[in-house]
C-alpha cells in the first residue's frame, strides 16, 4: 500500500501578542482622510457653481398682482370716500387712464407689480444710506423726511429713468394719455409731466408707509409730506428734488387768492377720493381734446361727485354742457365774416363811386351837387347798418 501522505503540521501559534496601533493614531488618520475628502467635495461644488453661473442667466422673480382681485373702473367710481380711502393711489390713476389714446395696451397689474419692485429698491437704498443723515444731518436740512424723499426721487430718476417729457414744456398736449398718467413713466420711455410725476412719487411713498399726499396749486400738482409737526412740499418734476413753502405757490405758476385758499380750493393735502377726482378731471381733458365730449362730460361729472367742494371741476363740466353759441361753429363764423366784407364792399361802391370825369360837364355838375348835399334832416346816418336793398330785392 502506498504510504499515506501526512498533512503538514500546523505551525504553532505564537504566544507573543500582535502589534497594536494606538487609538489616537487611528483617529488622526481618519480625520486627515475625512478632511481631504471634504476639501475635494467642496472644490467640486465650487467648480460646478462657477461654471453654472457662466452659462445660466440669473432669473429675477418679479412680484405679481392678482388681476382678479383688482376693482374695475366702474367699481371704483361707485365707491364712497371711505371705500376709496382703502384703495391704492396708483390703481386709481391707472384705472382712470384705461381706454384713452396711448393706453390701448395698458396692463394695470403689471404696472402695479413694477411699482412694488421700485418701492423695494427705494427702501433698500434708503436703509443702506440712512447713516449719512445721522452723520451729517445739516446737509439734509436736519430733516429725516427730506432725506427719505430725496432718496426716493433720486432712486426713481437715476435707477428707473423717471423724467419729465421735454416736449411738453412748450407744447402742452392733453391728447397724450402717457403725459397725464403714470403708465407713461413706469416701464415706458415717454416720461411724464407735473400731472403724473407727483402721483408716481406719492404712490411709491405710500408703499413705504410715508405720509405723503397730493396737493393742488393753480394749474399745477405737487406732493407733500404731511404729518403733525412735519410738513414738507416736494417738487420732483425737474431733475432732482426741490422744496418750497406754501407762499411760493401763491404766485406760481398762477396767482392764488387768500379767499381761494380759505375755501380749500388750493394748497391743501388731498384725500384719496379728492385725488381720484383729479385723475378723473385729467381723463376728461384727454377725452375733450380728442373730441369725445360725451365721455368727457361723464368724467367731469364723476370728478364733481367725488370732490364737490372743488369749483374747478364744475367749470370744466359747464364748459361742455352749456348751451351752444355762435363761437362753437367756426365755419359759420367764417361765412359771416365773408358776408360782412362783401356787404362792406357793396356799401363803398354805392356811396363812393369813381371820381368824376372833368372832361364831362354833366358829370362835374352831378359831382358838385353830391358834395354840397345838405345833411339828412332826420339825423339818420346812411352808413349805419346799411343794405343796398333794405326792403328786399327790387322787382319782387
Amino acid at each position: 500500500m502506498k504510504a499515506r501522505k501526512r498533512k503538514p503540521a500546523r505551525l504553532p501559534i505564537s504566544s507573543a501578542s500582535p502589534e497594536v496601533v494606538p487609538v489616537h493614531l487611528k483617529s488622526r488618520r481618519f480625520a486627515i482622510v475625512s478632511a481631504c475628502l471634504l476639501g475635494v467635495v467642496l472644490f467640486a461644488c465650487f467648480l460646478f457653481l462657477t461654471s453654472s453661473q457662466r452659462t445660466r442667466p440669473v432669473v429675477v422673480r418679479k412680484p405679481t398682482i392678482d388681476k382678479l382681485k383688482l376693482p374695475s373702473f366702474g367699481e371704483l367710481v361707485m365707491m364712497t370716500k371711505e371705500e376709496l380711502a382703502k384703495q391704492d393711489l396708483a390703481l386709481l390713476n391707472l384705472r382712470a387712464a384705461e381706454g384713452l389714446p396711448g393706453a390701448e395696451d395698458l396692463d394695470v397689474a403689471e404696472k402695479l407689480a413694477d411699482l412694488d419692485r421700485w418701492a423695494s429698491r427705494v427702501r433698500y437704498e434708503t436703509d443702506r444710506n440712512l447713516h449719512q443723515f445721522f452723520e451729517k444731518p445739516k446737509e439734509f436740512n436736519d430733516s429725516e423726511p427730506y432725506f427719505r424723499m430725496l432718496m426716493l426721487v433720486t432712486v426713481l430718476q437715476l435707477d428707473f429713468g423717471v423724467h419729465y417729457n421735454l416736449e411738453r414744456v412748450e407744447n402742452v398736449d392733453f391728447t397724450k394719455s402717457k403725459d397725464l398718467f403714470i403708465h407713461g413713466l413706469v416701464g415706458d420711455a415717454n416720461g411724464g409731466t407735473c400731472v403724473s410725476m407727483p402721483v408716481l412719487y406719492t404712490a411709491v411713498a405710500r408703499r413705504l408707509g410715508y405720509p405723503v399726499y397730493l396737493v393742488h396749486a393753480k394749474e399745477h400738482l405737487f406732493c407733500r409730506w404731511d404729518r403733525e409737526n412735519e410738513r414738507l412740499n416736494i417738487e420732483g418734476s425737474s431733475r432732482g428734488m426741490n422744496t418750497y413753502d406754501d407762499q411760493h405757490y401763491m404766485s406760481w405758476p398762477h396767482p392764488i387768492s387768500k379767499a381761494e385758499v380759505d375755501r380749500g380750493n388750493y394748497l391743501k393735502s388731498l384725500t384719496v377720493a379728492e385725488s381720484f377726482s383729479a385723475f378723473l378731471a385729467a381723463r376728461g381733458h384727454c377725452l375733450e381734446d380728442t373730441h369725445n365730449r360725451a365721455e368727457a362730460s361723464v368724467s367731469y361729472s364723476l370728478a364733481v361727485k367725488h370732490d364737490p367742494s372743488q369749483p374747478m371741476y364744475r367749470s370744466f363740466l359747464s364748459r361742455l354742457v352749456r348751451p351752444k353759441t355762435i363761437e362753437d361753429y367756426p365755419d359759420l363764423l367764417a361765412q359771416q365774416e365773408r358776408l360782412r366784407q362783401q356787404r362792406e364792399m357793396q356799401f363803398n361802391q354805392f356811396h363812393n363811386p369813381a371820381p368824376p370825369n372833368f372832361g364831362n360837364p354833366i358829370s362835374n355838375a352831378n359831382a358838385f351837387s353830391r358834395q354840397n348835399q345838405p345833411a339828412d334832416p332826420f339825423g339818420i346816418d346812411p352808413t349805419a347798418n346799411f343794405s343796398p336793398f333794405p326792403y328786399g330785392v327790387p322787382g319782387r
